[in-house]
């Protein structure tokens, strides 16, 4: 129930605690009357096809939503990649270097 309430459509309002109670007892149950007995109405019971497009509305949704993070997590890849290849050619350099001056000093300390 936490999810149906916390689950926004476009451009609908929140749905309260009861319409969301509602729904739920609407999907588990053929025929609702506890909200009748309490004196509260249910807009229209849902049909099966109805909860299967509502969850698939749903599924949708999240499944845009973890598209959108694997998108920006591969992109954190890709730039954490970029960065470790730059900083390693950026060793490899320094190591040439640090190499080139090592035997510079060597080859002046040895009499040839």
């Amino acid at each position: 129930m936490e999810n149906k309430q916390s689950t926004l459509v476009e451009g609908e309002q929140p749905k309260s605690a009861t319409e969301v109670v509602a729904d739920v007892l609407a999907e588990n149950t053929k025929k609702n009357q506890f909200l009748q007995n309490v004196g509260i109405q249910a807009a229209h019971p849902r049909s099966k096809v109805q909860n299967i497009e509502v969850q698939l509305e749903a599924e949708k949704r999240d499944n845009a939503e973890l598209r959108e993070q694997m998108a920006v997590l591969s992109k954190k890849v890709q730039e954490t990649e970029q960065a470790r290849i730059k900083e390693q050619e950026e060793m490899k350099r320094k190591q040439a270097e640090m190499d080139a001056k090592l035997a510079l000093v060597l080859s002046q300390i040895r009499p040839n």
